[in-house]
């Protein structure tokens, strides 16, 4: 007899095909209810350990043993005319066959009911409402632009350790990239889509809301090195599932993973790819796993937006650019930590400007055609280097190449206006606005732009659109300030001073004085109060130089005025060359020599030889 068939004889081939069987059953049972059970991260990769160290062990002992009705016996102490191997042979197949049906019930209760409970987003998906903030407001209809609308919500955090939101929200974020590149979709930033982060809205309010027609969301769970991620695409108007899949994985598969949840989105809503749009989906930045997970965690740190999150998130960013000194997007992010650093108060331009620079020279290097990057880079050169003119050119071919980057039409409509082209500069914040529909900063950047013009009921209405989606954005509360002040509406302007200085903890009485002076202009001593108030605070009043030198102005203190502007441009301020439209505070002095200088230094104005 040959070597295979005393083999079969012995029924070690059916031991091992039973033990697979089993071992692949109790390892999905483990995968889908360890979460559940609060279990560690590391016991799913023990019970694989010990399946892989019994597998050899089951043969051995299939091969050398042997049941008998006498209990289990070395098989060559059982005479072969004697041996019952034909008959566990039988009862083997009876029990790989019943592990079988069980495998094949599993399937179709992870497929069709744990998908649809543990691992899916939960379908009212994704903002819990804050303390004194109201829910966005839904718009009545999508958009009518011609394009398929899809908003990507945030995909839940379904691992065991909480600090796993940073991957599950990067998975996220980094589909909505992909798709906002494709022409013929329209996609909704990551600022709205994640306002409904936790939210308890159903889809159909969050459709509205967002203006999109379908809704892609999903979970994620990551326990080690294996990751499991659910995502279902979702009608709005019907409320009903186009496409939905789970993916088990390695860890090293989430890049095919995301590929596979993309090319399955293209195909449910039947979008035709041009030959851009398919290289589009082709480019992957990395391919390794450990660089691309710093950069998951520092993109989720800087999108707190504060000057210490900022700080927090150069770390793992440099980290991934290190692991890859080729990870194009990994660079761009650190570019975008350190252009915003001076102008959130977390470092000083000599310091962070120049890391910017090579930043943004690296990513543009490696992808010239990086729009992020160009954007990075147009902020830079208007805000830093005042090249006014090669910033809006960066701008225009970042929109070019990348025509759904709401920040890029937001930067671009903001140094149109500082050009005095108010009116594309705000054509341009109105489509930021359509792509970003609950952005805050782009809705409080409209408010602003018209304020420079004296459009001041426009500015009101567009500084009230801001509170439609987010009733406690600070920034928009300091500006109504100002604004009410200019309006008249002295009560008002009051009530957001006060309410400014209880968030930050400032002491604003330099604000309220200036607003009794500006009540009474007929009273010097009210507006000199103001004034010494002002000059006292120094740098400590909350908006810097050029926001004194906008007091000033409005108490009638014209050479204090222009001393602050000159202080703020020497300072390397961020906002210097707003001063160029604010019609409102320097239109009185617009034409003073020391004025027009400043103009010129920052290339506002034709130079004079």
């Amino acid at each position: 007899m040959s070597f295979i068939e005393e083999l079969k004889r012995r029924n070690v081939f059916r031991v091992g095909a039973a033990y697979a069987v089993a071992g692949w059953l109790l390892m999905q049972i483990v995968d889908v209810f360890a979460p559940a059970l609060h279990l560690p991260d590391w016991f799913p990769t023990a019970i694989a350990f010990l399946l892989l160290i019994g597998f050899p062990i089951s043969l051995f002992f299939a091969w050398a043993f042997e049941i008998t009705p006498d209990g289990i016996k070395r098989e060559s102490e059982v005479p072969q005319d004697a041996s019952l191997t034909h008959e566990t042979a039988a009862k083997l197949d009876r029990v790989t066959i019943t592990l079988l049906v069980l495998v094949a019930g599993f399937v179709v209760v992870e497929r069709f009911v744990l998908t649809g409970d543990d691992d899916q987003a939960p379908t009212p998906a994704i903002a819990q409402e804050q303390p004194g903030n109201a829910a966005p407001t839904a718009v009545e209809q999508a958009a009518d632009d011609g394009k398929i609308s899809i908003a990507v919500l945030p995909f839940v955090n379904m691992s065991d350790d909480a600090q796993n939101e940073y991957f599950s929200d990067g998975i996220s974020e980094e589909l909505l990239n992909v798709l906002v590149k494709i022409d013929s979709l329209r996609v909704p930033s990551r600022t709205s889509s994640f306002t409904f982060k936790g939210s308890t809205q159903t889809l159909v309010e969050i459709g509205k809301a967002l203006k999109v027609d379908h809704v892609l969301e999903g979970s994620v769970r990551k326990a080690g090195d294996r990751i499991r991620v659910t995502a279902q695409l979702i009608e709005v108007n019907t409320d009903t599932h186009m496409w939905s899949e789970t993916y088990t994985r390695e860890l090293d598969d989430i890049f095919a993973v995301q590929d596979e949840i993309s090319q399955s989105i293209v195909q449910a809503l039947q979008v035709t790819l041009s030959g851009s749009d398919q290289q589009q989906l082709a480019i992957r930045s990395t391919n390794n796993v450990e660089a691309y997970n710093q950069y998951l965690l520092g993109r989720h740190i800087w999108n707190r937006r504060t000057g210490k999150a900022l700080l927090e998130s150069v770390a793992p960013l440099q980290e991934a650019v290190a692991l890859d000194p080729h990870f194009e997007k990994a660079w761009t992010a650190l570019a975008d930590a350190y252009v915003l650093m001076p102008e959130y108060g977390a470092g000083t331009i000599e310091e962070y400007i120049p890391k910017a620079t090579q930043a943004i020279g690296q990513a543009l290097a490696i992808n010239p055609d990086s729009a992020r990057a160009l954007t990075a880079r147009g902020y830079l050169k208007s805000m830093y280097q005042y090249d006014i003119e090669g910033a809006l050119q960066d701008f225009q071919r970042a929109i070019e190449l990348e025509p759904g980057y709401a920040t890029a039409h937001q930067w671009y409509g903001e140094i149109l206006a500082v050009s005095r082209r108010l009116d594309e500069g705000l054509a341009q914040i109105d489509l930021a606005i359509e792509l970003d529909p609950l952005a805050p900063v782009i809705r409080h950047v409209k408010g602003w732009l018209l304020e420079g013009a004296k459009r001041f009921e426009e500015a009101e209405e567009a500084y009230q659109g801001v509170f439609t989606v987010d009733p406690g954005y600070l920034h928009t509360h300091f500006n109504l300030s100002s604004l009410y002040a200019m309006m008249g509406k002295f009560d008002l302007a009051r009530q957001e001073s006060n309410f400014i200085a209880g968030v930050y903890g400032f002491d604003n009485a330099p604000s309220l004085a200036k607003i009794d002076a500006m009540e009474h202009p007929d009273d010097p001593a009210l507006k000199q109060k103001a004034i010494d108030l002002m000059v006292q605070a120094g740098p400590f009043y909350p908006d810097g130089a050029s926001g004194r030198a906008q007091a000033f102005m409005v108490l009638g203190a014209q050479e204090l005025a222009l001393q602050n502007l000159e202080e703020a441009f020497e300072a390397g301020d961020p906002y210097a060359i707003h001063m160029n439209r604010f019609d409102q505070y320097f239109g009185p002095i617009r034409d003073n020599p020391r004025f027009q200088a400043l103009l010129r230094k920052m290339n506002l104005l034709p130079r004079v030889d």
